[in-house]
């Protein structure tokens, strides 16, 4: 068969159980350590990398390897997660938690479809093993990938791969609550402060939202169906764009016009870092507000939202408020080595590439 590596040594660490294990307690903690349990679990498994997504033909819950991003990147925008010829192998992971591609290619097949040919050859990959497991009735799916030369996954590796199905399935249970919790946070903060917030998932539909935002539903603005409605035309529409499943955000607000009140405004900001929970769905933060009510500083919403540190919050709002970061360490007192430090965390917490990302963050949540 082609690429079959015929190398006796074993490529799956023999700790490959017992470090997974210790992995996943951490990344239930954090959800945001899944990319590197991923890694660890990639190169414990003799594997490039791995892709974690939904098998339901969506890319907007997806999450994998840095060695993966490219090919990952093209999976979803040349849109071969509609065509995959790997969703063959869905009833074999329903049936024993694992999947490989000889379960249902064959290497003429392989040769000559365009899934393995146009993507996979072109990005140096060939051998994948899909361990199943479910989250809330959705099946999830960890997609090793290989190149040729590190070969198919072996019968007697298909066996250990498939012991860490339960695993995974316990661990996305867990860490479903831990981010589910989290969201209930986000909200119940913009409770305390009575600023009126709802979080979709990345379907457009509302999830957790708190009592605020639930005295602005009304004949004007309704929830039907999970999914935020109103009658005005233009809003409608707005809203109604929310609610697609494009992974991007047509909008950064809406303007709710009331027939016995002023309008809501009500501005849409994208869940990034450890808030956009991969097993809970939250991927959009709406931040309602009425005409006369004063904005309240974020800082304490930073720290909640991104799970930055008092110090991380304080410097984020500083140097979003239009100081420089030289002027900003000299404000609080500490060095510029650790303004940098502080900033880095910054950027990693809420997934900003640079200072203008992070203005918009917290220009967003302040509104």
């Amino acid at each position: 068969m082609p690429g079959l590596n015929h190398d006796p040594v074993a490529r799956l660490r023999d700790d490959l159980e017992m470090t997974f294990r210790e992995d996943l307690e951490e990344a239930v903690v954090d959800p945001a350590r899944w990319p590197d349990l991923m890694e660890r679990v990639a190169q414990a498994s003799g594997s490039v990398g791995a892709l974690l997504l939904r098998t339901d033909r969506t890319g907007l819950d997806a999450i994998t390897t840095a060695s993966l991003a490219e090919s990952t990147k093209r999976y979803f925008d040349e849109n071969w997660h509609r065509e995959d010829h790997r969703f063959r192998g869905l009833p074999m992971i329903r049936a024993r938690g694992i999947t490989v591609d000889q379960d249902f290619t064959t290497p003429e097949e392989m040769e000559r479809l365009p899934f393995y040919q146009d993507l996979l050859a072109s990005c140096g990959l060939r051998w994948f093993a899909g361990i199943g497991f479910e989250v809330k009735g959705r099946l999830w799916c960890l997609a090793l990938q290989r190149t040729v030369a590190q070969g198919l996954y072996e019968p007697h590796e298909q066996a250990r791969l498939a012991t860490l199905a339960p695993l995974l399935r316990r661990a996305g249970l867990l860490t479903a609550m831990v981010e589910k919790a989290r969201l209930a946070g986000l909200t119940e903060a913009f409770e305390v402060i009575g600023r009126p917030a709802m979080i979709l998932d990345s379907e457009g539909k509302a999830i957790r939202w708190n009592t605020a935002f639930a005295a602005l539903l009304g004949r004007d603005l309704k929830l039907a169906g999970g999914r935020l409605t109103a009658e005005e035309g233009e809003a409608a529409r707005q809203l109604e764009a929310l609610s697609r499943p494009s992974g991007r955000l047509p909008i950064s607000a809406v303007v709710m016009p009331r027939r016995d009140a002023l309008p809501i405004a009500i501005h849409v900001v994208p869940l990034v870092g450890p808030s956009q929970g991969l097993f809970a769905g939250g991927s959009t933060l709406l931040i309602a507000s009425v005409p006369g009510n004063i904005p309240v500083p974020p800082a304490a919403i930073l720290q909640i939202a991104y799970r930055l540190t008092p110090a991380e919050a304080r410097l984020a709002q500083a140097v979003s408020g239009g100081l420089s970061l030289a002027e900003a360490a000299n404000r609080f007192s500490i060095t510029a080595a650790t303004a940098r430090s502080q900033l880095k965390a910054i950027f990693a917490k809420t997934g900003a590439a640079r200072q203008s990302d992070l203005l918009r963050l917290v220009t967003g949540l302040a509104r």
